[in-house]
């Protein structure tokens, strides 16, 4: 019984692992809103979340890249796209970032780290745990979470997913494929 679940767990949790979710560099970072509804007596209807804009920031909580929409988009026509460069178009290297998305019901945090699968000294372990995250915001039976799109549908070791995805073109610390 608990291998079969650790087996559905690994397999549910490949780009989000025991410390957080990874991206390799280079990779496209997508993200959505997602809107749920819990019903609950005497709460009206949910209306539809909007994004207004988005946002990304480095460890050191200093601002890298920032996207406004021209209007207020509904979530169900948006999904983030970051192609993991600064504002000037230049790379971002590994490190720990944190993703802000501005809105019509509040502001959401995710927090997520990027690794170079080619480098021998990428971390696994999270240096910056205690960082405050907002991932959902819940007003009456309205949910809105903000999620990351996974690209990578299977780990490396099922019974070890926090190692993450296994579709690295490079051996590893060898650098080379």
């Amino acid at each position: 019984m608990f291998l079969v679940l650790a087996v559905a767990v690994s397999t549910a949790a490949a780009t989000s692992t025991l410390y957080g979710t990874r991206f390799k560099a280079g990779e496209t970072v997508q993200f959505k809103i997602e809107d749920s509804t819990i019903w609950w007596w005497g709460c009206c209807s949910c209306p539809e979340t909007s994004v207004l804009g988005w946002h990304i920031t480095n460890s050191a909580g200093q601002t890298i890249y920032n996207a406004v929409n021209d209007a207020p988009v509904p979530v169900s026509s948006w999904i983030g796209t970051w192609a993991q460069v600064d504002a000037d178009g230049n790379p971002v290297g590994a490190g720990q970032y944190m993703l802000y998305v501005d809105t019509s019901v509040g502001t959401l945090s995710r927090y997520f780290t990027i690794y170079d699968p080619c480098a021998c000294n990428y971390q696994y372990w999270c240096n910056a745990c205690e960082v405050e995250e907002l991932p959902s915001i819940t007003s009456c039976a309205c949910k809105t979470t903000l999620v990351f799109v996974g690209n990578c549908q299977t780990g490396c070791f099922p019974f070890f997913w926090w190692f993450g995805c296994c579709s690295s073109p490079c051996n590893c610390c060898s650098g080379s494929p």
